[in-house]
């Protein structure tokens, strides 16, 4: 008796993560492959059923537009480098539809902005997303639950992925919750990887390249702590470590002292909010505490060697000539 397969839509916005896409597609197609089956039926899809431009530039074309799809079981929505700017009412408006009727919701890199702004996050539903957007997601929705974890399931339909190759565990997880951990295995052995632990220890994270604890400690309070920063004295207090050894550490393991790369995070930060979102310099200056707009230019352009103004008008302005490329 044949099996019914399982449908999987994926929503591409504008500037989507072409890995995590990619990455997704080649989950389910070498299941299909390997049980010469259709398992799982999947089809690309975008807002108007136009073509949509990918993170590196590339056009892909869809199969069909929001208002042609019916009722998929999972509906992955790929968030792009500006992640609201550019999605409509309509748009939301099949977000709710699909998710009322019974679809469970993916988001993607940024698409948790997507699920955010169409208002289907309760208040219990835990979010993560690419950590670059996260101080921009918390700033637009300060009382959103965010974790730091590679993805999360929850029981209201709502799935998370942060990104990158983060989606593989996810999909994996999915694959072995809905056919069995055989099939998530032929997966993981076919693209000749390993899957990893969904933890949220910040020991644990990716992020943090080293194997010193009290390092991993520090940052993390730091990255806690950007829009009213903190001084060295209260963090090792915090740590229970001298000062004195947190600044051989960083030394050891970063080459710069721990004032310098709490700046530089601030710095990265201010980097971000810039990338995503439209909020203005001197509130940007504030978000990543900087009491005066001079400084936080100034200190900018050390870093990047332009000014905030100037490098979101590069990255605009880069954004723009690739929408206008056809490749």
């Amino acid at each position: 008796m044949r099996v019914k397969s399982i449908n999987f839509a994926f929503l591409l916005t504008d500037e989507f993560p072409v890995n995590s896409f990619i990455l997704a597609q080649e989950c389910l197609r070498i299941i299909n492959q390997y049980r010469l089956d259709e398992i799982f039926k999947y089809q690309i899809i975008s807002e108007d059923g136009e073509k949509v431009r990918s993170s590196n530039g590339m056009l892909w074309t869809p199969n069909y537009s929001l208002k042609d799809l019916f009722t998929p079981d999972y509906l992955v929505i790929f968030g792009g480098n500006l992640p609201i700017q550019k999605i409509s009412k309509n748009f939301l408006s099949s977000l709710r539809y699909f998710h009322k009727n019974g679809s469970k919701l993916i988001a993607v890199d940024t698409g948790a902005f997507c699920l955010a702004e169409a208002g289907v996050i309760t208040k219990n539903t835990k979010i993560c997303l690419h950590w670059e957007a996260k101080k921009n997601f918390l700033e637009r929705y300060p009382y959103k639950e965010v974790i730091d974890e590679k993805y999360v399931l929850n029981d209201n339909g709502l799935y998370f992925s942060s990104g990158g190759v983060s989606i593989l565990d996810l999909f994996l997880k999915i694959i072995s919750d809905l056919k069995g951990k055989n099939f998530s295995k032929e997966v993981s052995d076919a693209l000749i990887y390993e899957p990893r632990e969904n933890i949220s220890d910040p020991s644990h994270n990716l992020r943090y390249t080293n194997n010193n604890l009290v390092c991993n400690k520090v940052i993390k309070i730091m990255e806690e702590n950007i829009e009213t920063p903190l001084k060295m004295k209260e963090i090792a207090i915090k740590v229970n470590i001298s000062l004195r050894s947190i600044e051989r550490y960083f030394l050891e393991y970063f080459g710069v002292s721990p004032i310098k790369y709490y700046l530089s995070l601030r710095i990265q930060n201010a980097r971000n909010l810039l990338f995503y979102d439209e909020f203005k310099i001197s509130d940007i200056a504030n978000m990543c505490g900087f009491n005066y707009n001079s400084m936080f230019i100034n200190t900018f352009k050390r870093f990047y060697n332009k000014t905030p103004s100037e490098f979101r008008k590069y990255f605009r302005k880069k954004q723009y000539d690739n929408s206008i490329n056809t490749i």
